[in-house]
């Protein structure tokens, strides 16, 4: 009796009251049939047509198994539901449900050679369609590359990846001996796509090949290349050259997983993984990109329609597809996604897996008010995981890089806020796990939001993430919260970015016009209750664990845990940053903040210890202030704040200039020591990771106030630690989903049941071991089985900023294998010059001014000025980019440019100043420049 109360409470759970028109649907139903429990359909659409002529609840059930979708299913306004009568489609209470983009393949495979087998798809499904993912027996294989695919070690670094020696937008150069020998393989090179890091390391890029020209050891590019914003192409931009891969070309095709196309001859050539019999295997191509679609308008919206239970996977791939640059953040997009929403109100996306999609997860495109994802796992996903993007047309005076780059030039609308509704507003996702996102696309985000407003992200765990792992790509028009998030192994094949990464490069930014800022920043964005962890070494500048960038305006940042890494603010307005925790080897980072500019940082707690990943030197300053910094004070308010500095107990800040404070005493004559404490903040027990301050913690004095560290992340069954290294034993805790149930779990990797071991006490492991639990409700799961693998080593690698807060001083850690293999850490800084008698910096060689600077990565920057050349109009800051026309990259060609115009009177500099090229007359040199000198 027991099975069928618990199926009937379900029911009632998930449909309401009872009754309602209820309609099936089962892989083996029948169109014709009546659609009841007994006589199911077959399809889905067969059953919206159905809903549409019933009136009430509706709900369709579909029963456990896989559908395969040829084409997207739409839900449409005609399909709506309403408050309180919603139509649901679920499977069928303990049974579990697949929708695919593919079609299954049946096909006669042959031996072709060397262990690869051809098949003609002719008579199929795939006849004369190109796919770009296929599957055998769910999993992802590999289109024929070069090199092949690096599954130890899959990222950038890894063996999976070349170095080009140069590039540009329209070629690559390969360095000699990596592409010489195939030449005889690259038959029909013309079908192969390049797919190449940016070479500011922002993200990656696409390209069809052109054409190969051997003798100059070249890649021409053709089609492509529009992932990134920004578009410079590959080669040598900053730190190491471009890493880049070959797919897609028949002569590659020489390792177990990969396969390869000839759509010609509809022909399908296959390499198997070992141990796979062809004959058994289950063969399936992604045939589509979209696999549900949400298709309404503003004005005749689908609405009420809940999507609750499905597995959502195997996609086409969207990289080759058309972009959308961003207003002026770095990015751009594919308006798409698995699942698609536009003009959609007061739906539901609820306990759905989505996964092994080849572009973004789920994306909303345009109008769509109070839409909700929750409970959901989105994992390997091809580029973004959750998107929320409106159009231009909203926007009152879009601009992109391409329009023009920094200076947008006079703004005339100043009316604030949007200019239409067509954009994402009161959307939520929460209680959702989003990791291994980027598998194509390195440019990638688990959240990314652009022209939106009023989104929440609610109790997610987010990890594994090239780049982001949440994006505010502008300022309009915010109200968003991001809280109780917990984000970690982000930025992990990118550079310049962090975990939270935003921009506000809006109305206000050219020239930074303090009264247009709510604008388009009309409300304030909430960041808090957070834990946020970064640890790993960065490609290029940056990685602050809450970077907010170019314009960031209007936010308030409180009862963050960041760990690993810090804070970033720069030329924004009116920030409040309060009661947040940092601990890590990475200073706080001030960047061009301007005068008065209302921003507030108290009653945080900022510890320094250790020394950044990839680094031997312990740090030494707290805040690392760069680029044109306002005279003291900085901000509103900028006091009771607790400092600590683990490696040398001194307080110092080290700035470009003028800024530079030396001593504890000196930050307190600047009036920042106000209620301000240095010291020992005395966390409670920092190693189980509860970092509260003790009651005798000199912390509470100054007003901080402890929040709680059991609130990160979602709410599902959770395993304590997430996995990781450990020495001799550890011992793993098990937490049951939030909405009831048991845990039970495995050590084997296997899928937990409901007949698995029940969970009543923490478990220590003494050997490497794959843990699996599960929260079960009277033998039914509740959410997803958690995952965490657990690696006994000799020696685990150990943060240097946690070892060094546990020990209580510097210790210094070994450089993290685990971070970008092959790819040490950019050094940051480079040695002052003197030119003229000002101190200048080769911008080049400096990743904190080149990210100080918005991405200006050439030039010479000059930290102090004359008072002569003050009147001669130049200015602290200002990056020296070209001299009479001849472009100026670093202090070398500076020096060559003053010898070449030594006989002119007057010569013209050209320097960048907030974003704008600024042209200054200066007498011409007269007589050698000094060489250079240090401080």
């Amino acid at each position: 009796m027991r099975k069928p109360i618990l199926v009937w409470l379900i029911l009632s759970y998930l449909v309401g009251a009872l009754p309602a028109a209820e309609f099936f649907v089962s892989p083996t139903g029948d169109d014709r049939s009546g659609g009841t429990q007994q006589s199911p359909f077959l399809t889905l659409e067969r059953a919206q047509q159905a809903i549409r002529n019933a009136t009430g609840k509706r709900v369709i059930w579909l029963r456990g198994g896989t559908y395969h979708l040829s084409k997207p299913l739409i839900f449409g306004p005609q399909d709506s539901g309403s408050e309180g009568a919603e139509v649901q489609v679920a499977p069928w209470p303990g049974e579990k449900v697949t929708l695919k983009g593919s079609v299954a393949l049946k096909l006669d495979w042959r031996p072709f050679r060397d262990g690869v087998y051809a098949a003609s798809v002719k008579g199929t499904m795939l006849e004369s369609v190109v796919t770009t993912q296929l599957f055998c027996n769910n999993r992802r294989m590999v289109r024929a590359r070069f090199p092949d695919w690096d599954f130890a070690h899959p990222r950038r670094g890894g063996k999976g990846y070349l170095t080009c020696e140069d590039g540009s937008l329209h070629h690559l150069t390969w360095r000699e001996g990596d592409l010489d020998d195939r030449r005889a393989r690259w038959r029909n090179p013309s079908t192969g796509i390049v797919h190449a890091f940016h070479n500011k390391n922002w993200g990656n890029m696409m390209y069809r090949i052109a054409g190969v020209d051997w003798d100059r050891r070249r890649i021409n590019l053709g089609e492509g290349g529009l992932q990134c914003q920004r578009r410079s192409g590959p080669g040598r931009g900053r730190g190491a050259a471009s890493p880049y891969y070959i797919e897609n070309i028949f002569g590659e095709l020489d390792a177990p997983h990969e396969w390869f196309q000839d759509i010609e001859k509809d022909l399908l050539y296959f390499k198997p993984p070992i141990g796979v019999r062809l004959e058994e295997a289950l063969i399936e191509a992604a045939v589509t990109s979209r696999i549900i679609e949400f298709h309404g308008t503003q004005e005749n919206p689908v609405h009420h329609v809940h999507l609750r239970g499905f597995r959502v996977t195997q996609s086409q791939t969207t990289f080759m597809a058309d972009y959308e640059d961003l207003l002026r953040g770095d990015w751009a997009i594919h308006h798409g996604g698995a699942i698609y929403l536009t003009g959609a109100e007061d739906c539901r996306i609820e306990d759905c897996h989505i996964g092994q999609v080849g572009g973004n997860g789920v994306f909303h495109s345009g109008y769509n008010r109070r839409v909700e994802i929750a409970g959901c796992l989105i994992e390997d996903i091809g580029d973004s995981a959750v998107c929320y993007v409106g159009w231009d047309a909203a926007v009152r005076h879009p601009w992109t890089w391409s329009h023009g780059g920094r200076d947008a030039g006079e703004v005339t609308d100043k009316t604030p806020g949007p200019k239409s509704d067509d954009y994402p507003k009161d959307c939520t996702v929460r209680n959702s796990i989003l990791r291994t996102v980027g598998v194509y696309g390195k440019q990638t985000s688990g959240v990314i939001l652009s022209k939106a407003q009023n989104i929440t992200i609610s109790h997610c765990t987010i990890h594994d993430i090239p780049r982001a792992g949440v994006t505010f790509n502008d300022g309009t028009w915010g109200g968003h919260i991001l809280e109780h998030c917990d984000i970690w192994d982000t930025v992990l094949e990118t550079g310049e970015h962090g975990p939270f990464n935003g921009w506000g490069r809006d109305r206000f930014w050219t020239g930074l016009n303090k009264d247009l800022v709510h604008l388009d920043a009309v409300r304030t964005v909430h960041i808090r209750n957070n834990r946020i962890t970064n640890q790993r070494p960065a490609i290029s500048a940056g990685n602050w664990t809450i970077d907010l960038d170019d314009g960031c305006s209007n936010y308030e940042i409180y009862n963050n845990l960041s760990l690993g890494s810090t804070l970033k603010l720069r030329d924004g307005y009116f920030r409040k940053v309060y009661n947040n925790i940092h601990v890590s080897a990475v200073p706080l980072g001030w960047h061009c903040w301007p005068p008065k500019s209302e921003d507030v940082f108290e009653r945080n707690i900022t510890i320094v210890a250790g020394a950044p990943a990839g680094h031997t030197e312990p740090t030494s300053v707290m805040i690392k202030a760069a680029g044109s910094m306002c005279d003291h004070p900085w901000g509103k308010r900028h006091g009771a704040n607790l400092w600590w500095n683990v490696n040398t107990g001194a307080f110092a800040v080290s700035a470009r200039g003028q800024q530079s404070v030396e001593n504890w005493e000196r930050w307190c004559q600047l009036g920042y020591g106000e209620h301000s404490v240095l010291g020992d903040p005395m966390f409670v027990d920092p190693a189980h990771g509860d970092y509260r301050v003790r009651l005798d913690s000199p912390a509470l004095a100054i007003g901080f106030k402890n929040f709680p560290m059991d609130k990160f992340g979602h709410t599902m069954t959770r395993i304590v630690p997430y996995g990781g290294q450990f020495q001799g034993e550890i011992v793993v805790r098990l937490r049951p989903d939030a909405r009831g149930g048991k845990v039970h779990y495995t050590l084997d990797g296997s899928v937990p049941t409901a007949q698995s071991q029940v969970y009543d006490k923490p478990i220590t492991l003494k050997a490497t071991t794959t843990v699996r639990a599960q929260s079960f409700e009277r033998g039914v799961p509740v959410g997803f089985a958690a995952e965490a693998r657990f690696h006994r080593v000799k020696e685990p690698w150990i943060p240097s900023w946690y070892q060094s807060l546990m020990a209580g001083h510097f210790v210094a850690a070994p450089i993290d294998r685990a971070g970008v293999p092959g790819e040490p850490a950019q050094t940051q800084g480079s040695e002052p010059a003197i030119w003229r008698g000002m101190r200048v910096r080769d911008l080049a060689k400096d990743g904190d001014l080149i990210d100080a600077s918005g991405g200006q990565d050439y030039g010479v920057y000059l930290e102090t000025v004359t008072e002569q050349a003050k009147q001669w109009g130049l200015q602290h800051a200002d990056v020296v980019v070209a001299m009479d026309m001849q472009t100026i990259t670093g202090v070398d060609s500076l020096r060559e440019a003053e010898r070449s115009f030594r006989d002119k009177r007057q010569v013209t500099v050209t320097v960048m100043r907030k974003y704008r090229k600024i042209q200054v007359r200066i007498p011409a040199g007269s007589r050698p420049v000094p060489k250079s000198a240090t401080r």
